[in-house]
């Protein structure tokens, strides 16, 4: 499973993506797992969304798109 993100740092990902840098380029600029980087890029190519719609939401939405592990694990607990 990949790490989880603040919502914020999602958008920076897609940021990053839609300027046209490598999942490689962006693992190293924001620190981040490379392989979190590919989980959340192929959510991205998986979703009905394009990056520059995600990127136009405010962070409740991103937030519902992309719910914490801990909060996915929490809420198939109830």
């Amino acid at each position: 499973m990949a790490n989880t993100l603040d919502p914020m740092d999602i958008k920076q990902i897609f940021t990053l993506y839609t300027d046209g840098l490598s999942n490689r380029n962006i693992a190293e600029i924001l620190g981040i797992s490379r392989n979190t980087i590919n989980q959340y890029i192929n959510w991205l190519k998986s979703s009905d969304y394009t990056a520059n719609e995600l990127l136009g939401m405010d962070i409740q939405a991103v937030r519902e798109l992309f719910p914490s592990h801990k909060e996915h694990v929490y809420l198939s607990e109830n």
